[in-house]
């Protein structure tokens, strides 16, 4: 079975249980969390270390989020670790995140800029998004100086170029494309 599958199963069965338990809120929280933590080099060693029993890496697990995940997520992660399937976490918290989405019409959006962008102008562009898509917003931005000005915005799988180098590059071909007679 390949890692996809796997990834997919285990969340489409968090999802509905989350559903049937009326916690999906908490549990996106927690996937949330858990997609943070799946990050950190100490934590993605903790799980990859073939010295450590399941039994240990699941103490491991309980002591670092216990006090802060809801029961059904901690069951699950304990299930997915006891199955020696740790390594499929991060997707399996990812496709939970896409389900829940899916299921409360949330779209995604993506700004990139060469400089960092103010509260209040994300706060805008927000609500802009929000009103042209008529649905909840997750909204994220990042800085990349390759950019030069302008902007990126990625929403689901529509991209808005209007950066400074994207012009440029236009402008190249352009030029490269015009004939030039004497």
């Amino acid at each position: 079975m390949n890692e996809s599958q796997i990834s997919v199963r285990y969340a489409k069965a968090l999802f509905q249980s989350a559903s049937e338990q009326q916690l999906l809120d908490d549990v996106y929280t927690d996937m949330e969390v858990l997609t943070s933590t799946c990050k950190l080099e100490d934590f993605q060693y903790m799980l990859e270390i073939p010295t450590l029993q399941p039994s240990q890496k699941i103490k491991l697990v309980g002591a670092i989020f216990e006090k802060y995940f809801s029961k059904i997520s901690l069951s699950m992660i304990n299930l997915v670790i006891k199955n020696k399937r740790e390594a499929y976490l991060p997707g399996i918290a990812r496709n939970f995140r896409d389900f829940y989405r899916q299921e409360k019409g949330i779209r995604i959006a993506t700004l990139v800029t060469a400089q960092p962008v103010d509260e209040s102008a994300m706060k805008n562009i927000h609500k802009l998004i929000k009103k042209a898509y008529d649905s909840e917003v997750e909204l994220s931005s990042s800085v990349d100086g390759d950019v030069i000005g302008g902007f990126i915005l990625t929403i689901e799988d529509k991209q808005y170029d209007a950066s400074v180098a994207n012009s440029l590059k236009k402008l190249k071909k352009q030029l490269l494309q015009t004939n030039i007679e004497k």
